[in-house]
Formats: C-alpha cells, sequence, structure tokens
C-alpha cells in the first residue's frame, strides 16, 4: 500500500528500504495461513520473517495482508535470552521506528529483554520463549504468531497450542528455522505441505553480493568450506538433511519410506526387542532373493502383559502376510520373557546383538545402489520405526571426555529390532564377504 509523506518520515529507513531476497518475496507474498521459512545461517530468514514481515503487519503497512485493529501479536524464540537478542535487539529493534512504540513493558529490563510492545496505532507485541513450556500458549485467540528457530522441548504439543491460538481470529503463523534438531512433525509438514501450508528455503547462496545479496561471496564460501558435507544441504538452504552427530545419516523419508507389495517368493522374519515400561516391539520383515529388505508392518506398545502382545502379534501375523510361515523370529536373550512367549506358542532365536556391527549391516542396507535403490525400505504406517532411524545419534562428549564409539541408549527400540534380523540373518555373510557400507 502506497504510503504519505508523514508515513514514511515516522517509518525508519530500515524498513523502508528492506529489499527482500527471490525466497522472502514469495514468503512475503504468500496468504498461506501457515508459513515455513527454512534457511541456513546467512541466508536473511530471520531477517525476513522477525525484522519485515512482523513489522510491517504490526505497523499495518504489510504488502499482502491486512491487519486486524488492535491486533495482538507474538514473536517467539526458543529462550528469554534469544527473544531479547535476536527478535528485540537484532531484529524488531532495527526495523520498528522507536517513535511507533507507545510503551515497552518489561520481561527483563536490566538486559533489555521486552515482554509486549504497546504501538501507538492500538496493536501489541508479546515476546515469548518457547522454554516457557506449553502451558504459557494456552488461553486466548491471538491475530498473527512468527516463531523464530525451532522449540526443543514439547516442540509438537506447543505446535498444536500454537494453532488453536489462530483458529478463532482466523490468524497466521510465520515459522523461520535451521532445521537442525530432527523433528518428525516439522520434516513431515515440510515435505507434504497440506492445503494451509507455504514452504519456502531461504538459499544461503541467493544472498552473495554477486547476487544482489548482502554477504561478500569470499565470506559464503568460508563458512561453507567449514561445514561438514553431512550438514551442508541443513545451513544452506533450510533442509531436512542427514543431520551431525546421526547414526543413519543416508536416511531420507523420501526415499526410503514406500509402500511394497511383497512379492510372495520373499521370505518373512520378525523381530523382537521386548520391554514392560519401555516399548515392547515386534516388526515384521520380508526378505528378497537380492538381499532387499523391507519393514512391513510393527507393533509398539509399553506396559502390556507378554499375553495381550502375543495376541496382537497372532493378530498382526494373519494381515501382514499369511502365505507362507516365518523363517524365524529373532528376540532379545531375556531368559524369562522368552520362556513364557514360548509358553504362549511364539517360539524365538536369540539374536546377534553385537550393536556396532550390527548398526554396520543397517547402514549397509540403507545404501543407495547401482541401480539407485537403497536394499531397505519401511512401510509409511511404521512411524515409530520411520521416527527412531530419523532420531538416532551417536553419543556426544563432554568437556571431561571424549564421545564413546557408541549411540544414545534411548528412544531405539523398534531399530534394536530391525538390527536383531538383519545382523542375524546376513551378519555373517556380510562381513565375510567384506561388503563395507
Amino acid at each position: 500500500m502506497p504510503l504519505n509523506d508523514r508515513q514514511i518520515n515516522a517509518l525508519g529507513a530500515r524498513l523502508l528500504l528492506y529489499e527482500p531476497l527471490p525466497a522472502a518475496a514469495r514468503f512475503h507474498a504468500s496468504p498461506a495461513k501457515y508459513r515455513w521459512y527454512f534457511g541456513g545461517n546467512r541466508s536473511g530468514k530471520s531477517e525476513a520473517n522477525i525484522g519485515y514481515d512482523l513489522c510491517a503487519f504490526a505497523l499495518g503497512i504489510h504488502p499482502a495482508r491486512a491487519t486486524p485493529p488492535a491486533a495482538t501479536i507474538w514473536a517467539i524464540a526458543p529462550t528469554w535470552d534469544m527473544a531479547g537478542a535476536i527478535l528485540w535487539q537484532e531484529k524488531i529493534k532495527a526495523y520498528l521506528p522507536r517513535n511507533q512504540i507507545e510503551r515497552i513493558a518489561w520481561h527483563n529490563k536490566a538486559r533489555d529483554i521486552p515482554a509486549i510492545l504497546y504501538l501507538v496505532n492500538g496493536n501489541k507485541i508479546e515476546c515469548k520463549a518457547f522454554e516457557q513450556g506449553r502451558v504459557a500458549f494456552q488461553g486466548r485467540g491471538i491475530q498473527a504468531i512468527y516463531c523464530d528457530e525451532q522449540c526443543a522441548h514439547d516442540a509438537e504439543a506447543i505446535w498444536q497450542e500454537l494453532q488453536m491460538r489462530v483458529v478463532d481470529t482466523d490468524g497466521t503463523i510465520a515459522w523461520s528455522a535451521t532445521p537442525l534438531i530432527p523433528q518428525e512433525w516439522m520434516e513431515a509438514r515440510a515435505r507434504n505441505p497440506g492445503p494451509q501450508d507455504a514452504v519456502f528455503h531461504a538459499d544461503l547462496n541467493d544472498n552473495r553480493v554477486s547476487r544482489g545479496g548482502y554477504v561478500r561471496d569470499a565470506e559464503i564460501d568460508a563458512l561453507i568450506a567449514e561445514w561438514p558435507e553431512e550438514v551442508q544441504a541443513t545451513r544452506i538452504r533450510g533442509e531436512f538433511a542427514a543431520f551431525l552427530g546421526a547414526v543413519y545419516k543416508s536416511f531420507r523419508r523420501d526415499l526410503h519410506v514406500r509402500h511394497l507389495d511383497v512379492p510372495p517368493d520373499w521370505q518373512w522374519y520378525r523381530g523382537i526387542d521386548f520391554g514392560f515400561n519401555n516399548p515392547f516391539v515386534c516388526l515384521w520383515i520380508a526378505h528378497g532373493p537380492d538381499r532387499q529388505w523391507h519393514v512391513a508392518a510393527e507393533h509398539y506398545q509399553p506396559r502390556e502383559s507378554l499375553a495381550w502382545h502375543a495376541r496382537q502379534i497372532r493378530r498382526l501375523d494373519g494381515q501382514v502376510q499369511r502365505r507362507h510361515r516365518y523363517v524365524a523370529t529373532w528376540a532379545d536373550h531375556d531368559a524369562q520373557d522368552v520362556y513364557e512367549l514360548r509358553q504362549l506358542g511364539l517360539e524365538t532365536l536369540p539374536a546377534n546383538k553385537d550393536v556396532r556391527l550390527g548398526i554396520e549391516v543397517v547402514q549397509a542396507a540403507l545404501k543407495v545402489q547401482a541401480d539407485g535403490r537403497p536394499r531397505l525400505t519401511v512401510e509409511p504406517a511404521c512411524r515409530h520405526l520411520i521416527r527412531e532411524l530419523i532420531n538416532y545419534r551417536w553419543r556426544e562428549g563432554t568437556e571431561t571426555a571424549d564421545p564413546r564409539d557408541e549411540p544414545e541408549k534411548k528412544d531405539d527400540h523398534t531399530l534394536d529390532a530391525l538390527r536383531y534380523v538383519l545382523y542375524s540373518v546376513e551378519g555373517g555373510s556380510y562381513f565375510t564377504e567384506g561388503v563395507t557400507s
């Protein structure tokens, strides 16, 4: 919308002189209810989302969306320190002219962290932090919500609360992030946006001076040269790619997750990982003649008896495949559980439990072969296995100890069952034939 001379004088030059990069221009113009703006470091994603888009909306001069009167706008960062240092001091303060702020209610005035910015036009910007927890995002309608970077704790639950805040107000949510934290719910939304979503990627290379951006080419080249190859797609374009520290770096949802009508000549196995407080897991896995593997179904349930699990396994047996008997069911070595399952009619074999070598066999099966396909695929319904394949991490070191060459022992229950089958079936041939991952 055109501005008159009085408005131009009232607004700061930073807002008026803002020139969006290509992806940012599409982000600003989108009418979607939920806008996702993923980008790498120095790609301009926060500048576009928090600096320009939020402030233009708060001032009622957004180029693509009208601002309702007396609008409440949330600006959210992962922590209060980041809300102060990035949202307010680095972005909002630079784009929102001081004479447009009527008064400030402070979260911590000494550290320059505001709680609420009351604007002259009657709108207000409330600063918040994901670290406040889910309860802090309940209770009332909000006209616009702007989030910067990922929420590390209870993220999906907080996202659901944010959605509820904009239902009755016909409000909108804009979220910018470099997706360094593996989060299944956010990745699924980015890869398969719904009818109310629009997804954009800010490419760091578009911010080169040679392309009309704001960062010197040599500086961008130096940044990219410092990053490990496994995180470059994330840090350059904000892609949900392999993550630093991930055990199964080659796993890709769009490559390894697919439906398969298993051919009748394939063999069938089950893998079981016992648990009570932790979930009891059973996987149904088909094995093809060319060493292909397909995980066709999963059973995943904590705090139930073995008799209950046995009934579920029998029920799923008939649903998964009816043509052949299972070649073997590989399980953990727990003598009591093995004995009780045998009494319930389920025979198991003790799995080869070597974690490091078993991981190597799974990594090799995930690797893309000469025909462009991996040997291991997963049915889309196996959501727990998919989540664990994405999130499984190597242990990190501390200030006093180097990292150990082993994965974190958490959220790995379906992965244990998967490893039991693959390594027990082909582990010997894998290593004696010299196959490498």
